[in-house]
């Protein structure tokens, strides 16, 4: 019960926006649209950060009852949460959704989405790139830690040999939604051929005629606006 208050306290005390005021307790804690955590410093021994933009931005929370409150915004992509600050002063908070919110940070839409990639049902927040009525292409920001090489490190004259760190590192990928299923996209044309995701002679031509760049969103976007379309 402790709990329960300390976490209202909180919410009142950091998250006092304009509009937020009118969403009720059982909206924001008892619903499951929201969880709102205290922020915790990362580890700092690590380089870089897990995020997908490190700055804050402009954005906003909406929830399906159509309630919104504006904040400055950042992805988590590690630990799949939403960073939010009232203003570039106040303190952090840590904020979990589920797929009934929509967060927008600079014009960009997230949302949590349940999917199964090779048999394997996964939870992650995406980012809207283009929704058509047969294709949903979205941007599935990841990021992983990446270990040390010891290998071919020479201690100098003195003996002493700094230790290697641990990076953060880009494991981001580009999906499809198409008739009921979700398509982990290659950057290779020959493994996006062997998908049988759009029609083979067509995706050939396609890309003779075209700049196709399978790594850039807005080559993406055209390519599936293109299927889309025939």
């Amino acid at each position: 019960m402790k709990l329960y208050y300390s976490i209202i306290a909180l919410l009142i005390v950091q998250l006092t926006f304009s509009q937020l005021i009118d969403l009720s307790e059982d909206q924001l804690l008892k619903s499951g649209n929201v969880f709102l955590k205290k922020f915790n410093s990362k580890n700092s021994e690590i380089k870089g950060n897990p995020y997908l933009n490190e700055k804050f931005q402009k954005g906003n929370i909406l929830f399906n009852n159509g309630k919104r409150y504006n904040a400055l915004i950042r992805l988590d992509v590690a630990n799949q949460k939403f960073e939010i600050k009232k203003n570039l002063n106040s303190e952090i908070s840590s904020i979990e959704v589920d797929n009934s919110v929509i967060v927008t940070i600079n014009e960009d839409n997230f949302k949590n989405h349940s999917f199964e990639i090779k048999n394997k049902v996964t939870n992650g927040i995406l980012k809207e790139c283009l929704i058509t009525d047969k294709y949903q292409l979205y941007f599935y920001p990841g990021k992983a830690i990446e270990m040390p090489n010891k290998d071919g490190i020479k201690a100098p004259p003195t003996g002493f040999t700094k230790a290697p760190q641990s990076k953060w590192k880009d494991a981001s990928s580009y999906l499809i939604f198409h008739n009921g299923k979700t398509y982990l996209l290659p950057t290779s044309h020959k493994k996006m051929v062997s998908l049988r995701l759009f029609d083979e002679k067509l995706y050939k031509k396609y890309r003779k005629s075209n700049k196709l760049n399978l790594k850039k969103e807005e080559s993406l976007i055209k390519l599936v606006s293109y299927f889309n379309s025939i």
